[in-house]
């Protein structure tokens, strides 16, 4: 009888969510979605040895859905609720930094992956971490390093799956797939000894991947095992009333070895987790996607396909019949220029001996229903020609396309907002994560807001940012080729009427404007430069004192009054010139 082996706590409760998803065919559901998206329509089917035609509409539907949330200028903004002219400031720098890290962490490009794994499979979900060690080095590294990335949601394993609040789960897990030489280090790192050690192994956990299977793995070294990163929120009994109650714990186990002993992350009161669902589903914490109810109508279509194609290839074409007794080779009778042995024709005309059926003419229902299929498929998911802009754009105004575009929009309102939420989680993780690693304050460089060419230093104490009563706002706004356009044709419409001047139709271009803004300010400062510079030499001329250049004017100087008067604001936060 084989000893059983002793699991972790944490590998137990992995088990029993792989059951879950398991009772819910949730694996061979994402593989199957993912596979019609990509256009491996005849996937898990028998297609009799032969290469069956298809014809994808699951990927233009989903594509245009997908870019019709995704397609969007999004800025985090974080506000102050407070009336605190210093703390407001502060979240001025804030928002500053977060539109660099938006940059840095390439969160346009992940954005795409996001919506688009949402769309398909139903929910998506992005892991963000500071990247700073865990230990004394967090107290001299005071510049955020924050990491994104994404994990499929076969990967993610909920405590209640009826829950829909990520936040409120009981815990979180993270499967996925690493050597066995570098988990082995790793655990070498965080002390475990030696006998420990040894009951890391390879493994063939590779059913609860995502298209990943034994065959697909690369054998070298000691092979692959999979390990789990385990999240939990505990009660804080040290914090102190009106502070966080909560702390993150978090560690990572094999099957039989917790490598990395739970760890906890005062001052994180959330996981760090963001989650964006497609469609709701009560009492679920799964969405729903695009894709799967598109299916039986995808393969009916490439069905009847299939039966055109092989009525087309088998009778479509005249067939030949030959005597067998006159014919040597009658191969020759398939080949084009082919010479055709016969014999015993003395007195007897060939065409005794090989003649042709016609091609027999097919009925057009199979066409009939295979197009009836794609036009409605189309229509019913709000994705016809009309609606996706399929339309000649020299024969119609911009204006009339955004408003087609933007009437069958509103059936996204619930995929955008659940966007917007999702960028709302990220920012707040930012934020959290920027607390509770900058115990010592927090550092950051940011581009000058006033168009200089230089980066500014901005350092805020852990008082201040402890202080701050945060609201995260979200600004979106379409960015889209069409509203582009009509945006623009509004600011041109303003500036040829008179209603606003040249200066001011500079300054309110966006960075996405099809106008050059950035040449036609250039322009505007060698103005503004040259009217100073013959001021200035207008007033020597004349024996008058001139202004120096950057001298506060009486309202600067009312305003670095006001702001002196507030007190302890360089105590909370610093600008300076890198």
């Amino acid at each position: 009888m084989t000893e059983e082996k002793q699991v972790t706590d944490i590998w137990r409760k992995y088990r029993a969510g792989v059951e879950h998803h398991r009772s819910k065919n949730l694996y061979r559901r994402d593989e199957r979605c993912w596979h019609f998206y990509t256009g491996d329509q005849w996937w898990g089917m028998s297609q009799g040895g032969q290469e069956l035609p298809m014809e994808n509409i699951i990927k233009p539907i989903l594509k245009y859905k997908i870019a019709m949330v995704a397609t969007t200028d999004t800025t985090i903004v974080y506000s102050e609720m407070s009336e605190n002219l210093i703390l407001q400031e502060i979240c001025s720098e804030l928002s500053s930094f977060a539109k660099e890290e938006w940059e840095r962490t390439r969160m346009d490009e992940l954005k795409w992956k996001v919506v688009k794994a949402a769309a398909i499979t139903g929910d998506s979900y992005v892991y963000a971490c500071d990247t700073r060690p865990e230990s004394g080095a967090v107290v001299q590294d005071t510049t955020p390093k924050i990491e994104v990335r994404m994990i499929d949601r076969s990967a993610v394993y909920l405590a209640d799956e009826q829950e829909q609040d990520i936040q409120q789960q009981a815990w979180i897990i993270i499967a996925e797939r690493l050597p066995v030489e570098a988990v082995r280090r790793q655990a070498r790192e965080n002390g475990l000894t030696e006998e420990q050690i040894e009951l890391i192994v390879s493994d063939a956990e590779t059913d609860t991947r995502l298209n990943n299977d034994q065959v697909d793995e690369i054998k070298q070294g000691d092979g692959k095992c999979t390990c789990l990163v385990y999240f939990t929120l505990v009660e804080d009994e040290a914090a102190q009333p009106g502070e966080t109650q909560k702390k993150l714990r978090f560690g990572r186990s094999t099957e039989q070895v917790v490598y990395q002993p739970m760890q906890e992350v005062p001052g994180l009161d959330l996981y760090p987790i963001a989650q964006m669902r497609w469609e709701d589903m009560p009492n679920s914490a799964r969405g729903v996607g695009e894709c799967e109810p598109l299916i039986p109508n995808q393969i009916e279509i490439n069905k009847t396909l299939a039966r055109r194609s092989l009525i087309v290839k088998r009778y479509g074409y005249p067939t030949a019949v030959y005597d067998a007794e006159k014919i040597d080779n009658p191969v020759a009778l398939q080949k084009v220029g082919a010479v055709v042995r016969a014999r015993n024709l003395s007195g007897m005309p060939i065409t005794n001996a090989v003649q042709y059926l016609e091609p027999r003419t097919t009925s057009g229902e199979g066409a009939a229903l295979q197009q009836e299929l794609i036009t409605t498929t189309r229509e019913l998911e709000g994705a016809s020609d009309n609606a996706t802009g399929q339309v000649d754009v020299t024969k119609t105004s911009g204006e009339a396309i955004k408003a087609a575009r933007d009437q069958a929009a509103m059936v996204l309102n619930d995929q955008a907002a659940a966007y917007k939420s999702f960028v709302e989680q990220m920012a707040r993780i930012w934020y959290k994560l920027w607390c509770a690693y900058s115990p010592q304050g927090m550092t950051f460089l940011y581009k000058d807001p006033e168009g200089g060419e230089g980066m500014l230093h901005a350092i805020i104490t852990p008082q201040a940012l402890a202080a701050l009563d945060m609201q995260i706002k979200i600004d979106v706004s379409p960015a889209d080729p069409y509203s582009v356009l009509s945006q623009q044709t509004s600011l041109d419409n303003a500036l040829g009427g008179g209603h606003i001047t040249f200066e001011e139709w500079v300054s309110v271009l966006d960075a996405n404007s099809p106008v050059p803004a950035a040449k036609f300010r250039k322009i505007l400062e060698e103005r503004k430069a040259a009217q100073q510079a013959l001021a200035a030499q207008q007033a020597a001329a004349q024996g008058q004192g001139v202004p120096q250049a950057g001298q506060p004017d009486n309202v600067q100087q009312a305003a670095m009054q006001a702001a002196a008067m507030q007190g302890g604001g360089m105590n909370a936060m610093q600008s300076v010139p890198v």
